[in-house]
């Protein structure tokens, strides 16, 4: 595994563990079991390793999103096959699921381009996702738009929670039923 990415799955530990603010670049590199001059080398700050957990993240996503539309298969079936993989990297990864909701809050044009990217650029996949499925008569009239931000957000938050509550072992079950619920109420 690379270093960078070495020090953003340390990262990612310790800020779900302290938070953003608590977290000291110095318990990331001895997680990471590097100098902390190595952190530095890839990173100018502890912002610049945050905005790279999100940009991180943001490029899995993107990267099976753009292999689903390659695909003949109708957009809400697209939809659920995003929202599954969503859920599951959650699932597999609490801590980035804490991480990821509660630093990705607060106003947007003040972040960082990596999370920015993730916070504009993840529900834009699902708002294309849903105009498609809108045009091809598979959903009802709503703003998809809206609708992209909302199933992108109660995903992550959703996972967060989980977390929160210790409720791992029923995890699965209720990421399945927010996909049936949310499919079910956009559908015609």
């Amino acid at each position: 595994m690379k270093k960078k990415d070495l020090i953003r799955l340390s990262a990612t530990k310790i800020m779900a563990e302290e938070g953003f603010y608590k977290t000291k670049v110095q318990a990331i590199a001895d997680d990471a079991e590097v100098a902390v001059g190595t952190v530095y080398i890839y990173f100018k700050n502890k912002d610049e390793i945050l905005d790279y957990i999100f940009e991180s993240q943001h490029k899995r996503i993107v990267s099976f999103s753009e292999k689903l539309e390659k695909k003949d298969m109708p957009p809400l079936d697209k939809i659920k096959k995003i929202l599954e993989f969503h859920f599951e990297e959650l699932k597999n990864n609490p801590d980035l699921a804490k991480v990821l909701s509660q630093e990705g809050g607060g106003v947007l044009e003040k972040k960082l381009d990596g999370m920015q990217k993730d916070s504009f650029g993840v529900p834009e996949i699902f708002h294309k996702m849903l105009d498609e499925s809108k045009q091809k008569g598979q959903i009802r009239d709503i703003d998809t738009e809206i609708f992209g931000s909302v199933i992108f957000f109660v995903g992550r938050d959703t996972a967060y929670l989980m977390q929160v509550k210790d409720r791992n072992d029923k995890q699965y079950k209720d990421f399945e039923e927010i996909i049936t619920f949310i499919i079910n109420g956009i559908k015609k």
